[in-house]
């Protein structure tokens, strides 16, 4: 996150060496930083920034995935006479996420239609979710632990 924020504004700096602000510009100095910080996140030894930036748009890709198919499962729902809802409420386990990884997952759960999470436990051990199409809770366990796997993997570590 911070190769990032160092990206823009490398970006931000570069608007400023032309002395106007264009799109076009922009991007430009966009992809000067994001090669010079590949450049660098090699030299360092690390896991390399371009690697991490493909990893946080894959995950960008998956949730506008799983967004469209639950707006159209919600948009479905209305315009269709007749009941598919099977709601239920599903305590979810976070135990060992940190602060920032469980509003990230709760806020992610919450961006979908159809799930609502509702509290977190006193302990900050479970979040409490609402799911509106959750036949068994097995299946609505397993949507939430890919969104979470994903999460943690492509945008955390």
């Amino acid at each position: 996150m911070k190769l990032l924020l160092l990206n823009i504004i490398i970006a931000l700096l570069w608007i400023v060496m032309w002395g106007v602000f264009d799109p076009y510009i922009f991007l430009a100095g966009l992809l000067i930083g994001y090669v010079l910080l590949v450049a660098y996140s090699k030299t360092q030894l690390q896991e390399g920034y371009g690697a991490k930036v493909w990893q946080m748009m894959s995950f960008g890709i998956y949730f506008i995935k799983i967004l469209i198919k639950a707006n159209l499962d919600v948009a479905w729902e209305i315009i269709t006479p007749g009941r598919r809802m099977t709601p239920r409420f599903i305590r979810y386990s976070v135990e060992g996420m940190s602060n920032l990884e469980i509003t990230g997952l709760a806020n992610s759960i919450t961006l979908t239609p159809g799930t609502l999470t509702t509290d977190l436990s006193d302990d900050n051990k479970f979040l409490y979710i609402h799911c509106m199409y959750a036949k068994n809770r097995e299946d609505a366990v397993a949507e939430i632990d890919e969104l979470k796997n994903r999460m943690m993997k492509e945008l955390f570590r």
